[in-house]
């Protein structure tokens, strides 16, 4: 039984972290935020 807390990735990205290919964290670049490969589902209020 483990007791560390689990944070997950919405988490890390409301802090600007993101885990790289090795295993570490990374800040994120504001021009990179944009570049998503996911489109977003929801309407804007537009």
């Amino acid at each position: 039984m483990s007791s560390k807390l689990k944070v997950t990735k919405k988490q890390m990205a409301s802090l600007g972290l993101k885990k790289n290919d090795k295993g570490d964290y990374e800040y994120i670049d504001p021009s990179e935020k944009d570049k998503s490969k996911y489109n977003p589902v929801r309407k804007s209020k537009n």
